[in-house]
């Protein structure tokens, strides 16, 4: 977005404006026509607009009335009252290549009360929502950080925006009780570059009341904060009375603690404590926040440190203790899996051992009547029960398993809670994923396997007679029964020869 030339139309329309308005979405001016005037102004500022594509975003009015751009300079006459309103939200919300958005402040004076009226806590506040590029007709000084730049140019040099720290999602270690979206994001709101002024100061004032909300602990309601020390603190941020002379340096020895408490997430709820119980102390609690922790700000941040390398040095030996109970935990729940797939297997092996015992025993004692029991329904109603034995003792296993390695889960999660001031969250879960969660994988391979097994034991027992008459009955073969046929043939010729020999003796 180029506005060199929209702010060069501008200028004649302020010329002849008798009053005017600026904020971030709108810009308006009004006046009374006269013919000593060009009505070119603006025709020229109009198509300054469209030659950017930004037609839309200005309409006239003539005696209140909207009317569009051809019309207008036909309905001018000695008197009339005009009026130019400009939506700037048209291109708010339209960000480049770069990700950047290009906005427009005309005057100098609109822009520095709009900042000061800010609230960078806001979900609408521009910062919060992207980089800006904000130009400001006769600003006497650039300045920028990691989320802006304010010049007087259209030139963007994207260098300019430093990002000097990634961002921390500091409000997943803050309670906010705040019923509207409290945004709590220093890292979009850095000035890093340019002289503290009238102006920039405001700035600099957002930047660190973002830093000072990130190291409380809680945000209520009422947008007071919360720490919670030696004793617990609640007061107002403030930032209505600023520190003029300072600002610069309150800025970054905040931001200086800000990256110490939170660039390590092992080490965070450490010395945010250690941050929060030196500060309670000596609080003002009369004044703000804002106002009360810079004097002492300084010895504050040297004590804590201080303080931090003795608790690490004593925490060595707790740390090891926990480290080893840990250690021996987790080496139990993996005996126990291990335990838990010897057991279905051994339970597997007795079982089928017992199946073939019985009905070998049983059963099949007496060869001769191995095709009568194939006829009767009895051996059927066994290989059945069989199925269903199988078939439960499966489920039951899968389900008491499940409840014993789930409470197992359970129990080792509660070491998180018990060594988070030695180990963190991080470390913790790499331990897990190493050892339990690997060897919990195996386990359930194994463990699928098995269950498997059993399951196709159990089907063939439902299946068993079908499967027996297909693959182990022997088939019918049409030449036997020729063969019967003729032997049996042969029996009744000898037994006729027989009677007939008989009956002649007897004649």
């Amino acid at each position: 977005m180029v506005f060199k030339d929209i702010v060069e139309k501008l200028k004649n329309i302020d010329g002849i404006s008798t009053s005017h308005s600026e904020s971030w979405t709108y810009m308006s001016f009004e006046g009374v026509y006269n013919s000593r005037y060009s009505s070119s102004f603006f025709t020229e500022l109009y198509d300054a607009f469209a030659s950017q594509g930004i037609a839309n975003a200005i309409v006239f009015h003539i005696d209140n009335e909207p009317i569009s751009s051809p019309d207008f300079i036909e309905e001018l006459i000695d008197d009339s009252s005009w009026k130019i309103h400009i939506n700037k939200m048209s291109w708010l919300d339209k960000f480049d290549k770069a990700n950047i958005c290009h906005t427009l402040f005309y005057y100098k004076d609109s822009f520095k009360e709009w900042v000061k009226g800010s609230d960078p806590f806001e979900e609408d506040y521009p910062l919060n929502k992207g980089c800006y590029h904000i130009y400001v007709n006769n600003l006497e000084e650039n300045f920028g950080g990691s989320n802006l730049i304010v010049n007087d140019t259209d030139t963007v040099d994207r260098y300019a925006l430093i990002e000097s720290i990634p961002d921390f999602q500091v409000e997943n270690y803050i309670r906010i009780n705040c019923n509207s979206d409290f945004i709590i994001a220093p890292h979009k709101h850095l000035i890093h570059w340019g002289r503290v002024n009238h102006i920039t100061r405001f700035f600099y004032r957002n930047a660190i009341l973002v830093l000072l909300s990130s190291l409380c602990d809680e945000i209520t309601k009422d947008r007071k904060v919360i720490i919670r020390g030696h004793k617990k603190i609640l007061s107002d941020i403030g930032g209505e009375s600023l520190i003029e002379d300072n600002l610069l340096d309150y800025q970054n020895l905040l931001l200086e603690i800000y990256k110490w408490i939170y660039d390590n997430e092992d080490s965070c709820s450490v010395k945010k404590r250690l941050f929060a119980e030196r500060v309670s102390l000596d609080l003002d609690q009369n004044l703000t926040l804002y106002v009360s922790l810079y004097p002492i700000l300084s010895d504050v941040y040297s004590q804590i440190k201080e303080q931090y390398s003795y608790i690490m040095y004593d925490r060595k030996d707790a740390y090891q203790k926990e480290l080893k109970d840990l250690l021996r935990d987790i080496k139990n729940i993996t005996d126990l899996f291990s335990s838990k797939i010897r057991n279905i297997l051994g339970n597997l092996l007795r079982d089928v051992l017992a199946g073939l015992i019985l009905i070998g025993i049983t059963l099949f004692s007496k060869v001769s009547e191995v095709s009568a029991l194939l006829e009767n329904n009895l051996i059927n109603y066994v290989f059945k029960a069989f199925g269903v034995y199988f078939l439960s003792s499966a489920l039951l296993q899968v389900i008491f398993d499940y409840i014993d390695v789930n409470r197992s889960f359970k129990e080792f999660n509660y070491w998180k809670n018990i060594t988070r001031s030695y180990i963190s969250s991080t470390q913790f879960c790499e331990y897990k994923k190493q050892t339990i969660n690997r060897r919990f994988r195996e386990l359930l391979y194994y463990y699928i396997f098995i269950i498997i097994l059993y399951i196709g034991i159990g089907c063939f027992c439902f299946s068993y007679q079908s499967f027996w008459k297909e693959t182990l009955s022997p088939p019918i073969n049409k030449e036997s029964i020729e063969t019967t046929e003729e032997v049996h043939q042969q029996m009744l010729d000898s037994i006729n020869i027989s009677i007939k020999e008989k009956n002649d003796t007897i004649i």
